[in-house]
């Protein structure tokens, strides 16, 4: 069985491309002969491959692998981007040429200017992700191939910019469920909102794969970031599911279904700046919205989905999905949550009920309205059937002590779901911006104290404060947990002399300025946040309030949630911080 991920889109956004996409399926397109008639025979130079490919298409064929179609990332000699080449040097993306029919159709905006006539194999998977998402293709899992569904069919044959055309647009995005709840959440907003407040509200919150960061957050570091910063913040920085929102909120624009503002912000450092766009529903919307969700369950448009929506990323994501779809099955026979959960175990789900609530959370904001009052669950949305695929589920569930320690750690603090995912952030390297951002989201939402975000060179990763005290902060997201490290005990205490010092010849970035003018200067303390602390770290602690004469602490991701529940119940006053950096790892 093939596997792959798709129903989330981040990059693709131009419905004509998309079009000539689908148009691949269907041999009487003039996409399809123009496959057959030059684009492969000109643009695939690699002989084996372009022979299979025209033979197919020669015969009419409509039904490709996805190999055929998105293709691979290699060099005219077939080495590997990344391999190495014969000469010592390493094999670029820019020397990636065309082996897949989505790579010949999708013609990149350097055409006129370098003369490729081919994309990339990321962006082709984003293509056909899309349009497998739009249910305008549809992927059979055992043979791993593609072929056209009856409304590609539709999409393909209409009269390009025709409001046929659009007719068939706005329905795909009206029956594909997270454009719909994108929809509902601005149509829930009083005044336009920008994709991070929509993204904390989409997908399936708290697990790899979407992430979203604090709309407040990001708008504070925009207004103080330096201006070299400035365009990297608002273009390049945002959690995967600000992503989605991003390029969701793009589709229904072009449709009519929402509107999008520019608006300024007055920052600190750089004056009157364009800040991040937002959205709002426009009238054409609302109405649409109130029509997919109909006033009865015949008027309903049907969602579409498939199973592959269902998770999109970590070791557990088959377990999950299969458990996700067999509730949405399982809901359109019961609304008796004790039976729910009773199915659930006879296929062998033995998740908590903890788990199953969150499961019908993340569905809700997945786009599928699930309502849940005591033990009644109504599903309140139509669904395309689908299918589920037979697994073996004891042998797919993996990380099982990750899962538990989760759900331990939800039940005992009753923290939002976003933050529990940082007991997985935490751990994961690659994911040192999540892990940077969500810390000091969770300092300033949970805990309530200044939490400043910095990040970049020649400063600390961020800053929390009151009017009394302040406390540098560096994260590190480690996979084996923080040992003692001299480089970064020499960068913590550059920090600390930077912030007693306050000389810009110095360190012209200044960044000690975002702490509060009334902290007495015999006030300040350091703080690592990491996953945990292993071996001499405590050695650290010591050296670098030695070397400085500033006590400090470290503070592990458990011990993180732990606090902010404190805070949250009233049991930890932020007033006592101070009382807690005495250069030893914090345990509440």
């Amino acid at each position: 069985m093939h596997t792959r991920t798709y129903g989330w889109v981040q990059n693709p956004s131009d419905f004509s491309k998309l079009k000539l996409v689908v148009q691949i399926f269907d041999n009487t397109s003039i996409h399809y002969q123009n496959l057959k008639s030059n684009l492969v025979k000109n643009y695939i130079p690699f002989t084996d491959i372009k022979k299979n490919l025209l033979s197919k298409l020669n015969a009419g064929i409509e039904e490709f692998t996805y190999s055929e179609l998105v293709g691979s990332s290699k060099d005219i000699n077939g080495k590997s981007v990344g391999s190495t080449k014969t000469d010592g040097s390493k094999v670029k993306r820019a020397d990636a040429v065309a082996d897949g029919l989505i790579q010949v159709t999708i013609q990149p905006q350097s055409i006129t200017t370098k003369g490729k006539y081919w994309t990339d194999n990321w962006t082709s998977d984003g293509y056909l992700r899309w349009a497998l998402s739009l249910n305008f293709l549809k992927h059979d899992r055992n043979t791993d191939t593609c072929t056209i569904t009856e409304l590609g069919n539709q999409f393909s044959k209409v009269v390009d910019g025709s409001t046929t055309e659009k007719d068939i647009l706005q329905d795909a995005l009206l029956a594909y469920p997270p454009a719909t709840q994108v929809l509902s959440i601005l149509d829930n907003s009083v005044a336009p909102i920008t994709k991070f407040f929509i993204g904390n509200r989409l997908g399936f919150s708290g697990e790899k794969g979407f992430t979203s960061y604090d709309e407040s957050l990001m708008l504070d570091w925009f207004r103080t970031g330096d201006k070299n910063e400035l365009d990297k913040i608002k273009s390049n920085i945002e959690g995967t599911s600000d992503k989605y929102a991003r390029m969701i909120c793009t589709w229904l624009e072009k449709v009519g279904f929402i509107d999008r503002h520019s608006n300024n912000i007055l920052t600190v450092n750089s004056g009157e700046r364009a800040g991040f766009q937002t959205y709002s529903i426009t009238g054409r919307g609302k109405h649409a919205l109130k029509q997919a969700h109909g006033s009865s369950k015949n008027s309903r448009i049907e969602k579409y989905l498939t199973w592959e929506f269902l998770a999109v990323e970590g070791r557990n994501k088959n377990y999950i999905r299969s458990r996700r779809a067999y509730i949405l099955k399982f809901l359109q026979e019961t609304k008796s949550y004790i039976k729910l959960l009773e199915k659930l175990k006879q296929l062998g789900f033995s998740d908590a009920p903890q788990v199953i609530e969150n499961d019908i959370a993340g569905l809700n904001t997945f786009g599928i309205r699930i309502e849940k009052i005591g033990n009644t669950v109504t599903l309140k949305d139509r669904i395309f059937d689908f299918s589920i695929p037979q697994l073996n589920l004891t042998q797919e569930l993996k990380d099982a002590a990750l899962e538990e320690k989760k759900l331990k750690y939800q039940q005992l603090t009753k923290l939002p779901i976003k933050y529990i995912e940082l007991l997985e952030i935490a751990y994961d390297g690659r994911r040192n911006r999540d892990f940077e951002i969500l810390v000091a989201d969770i300092f300033k939402n949970l805990y309530k104290f200044h939490s400043i975000l910095l990040g970049g060179g020649r400063k600390p990763d961020g800053l929390i404060f009151t009017d009394k005290f302040g406390v540098i902060i560096d994260t590190k997201a480690y996979g084996e947990g923080y040992g003692k490290l001299i480089t970064q005990e020499d960068e913590m205490v550059r920090y600390i002399e930077d912030n007693q010092q306050r000389d810009k010849n110095r360190n012209s970035i200044t960044w000690w300025e975002k702490f509060n003018d009334a902290i007495p200067a015999n006030s300040y303390y350091f703080m690592w946040v990491s996953s945990n602390f292993t071996g001499n770290f405590q050695e650290q602690l010591n050296s670098t309030s030695n070397r400085t004469g500033v006590k400090g602490a470290a503070l592990n991701v458990e011990q993180l949630l732990l606090g902010a529940a404190n805070a949250q119940q009233g049991i930890l006053d932020i007033s006592t911080f101070p009382s807690y950096m005495n250069n030893k790892e914090i345990i509440w």
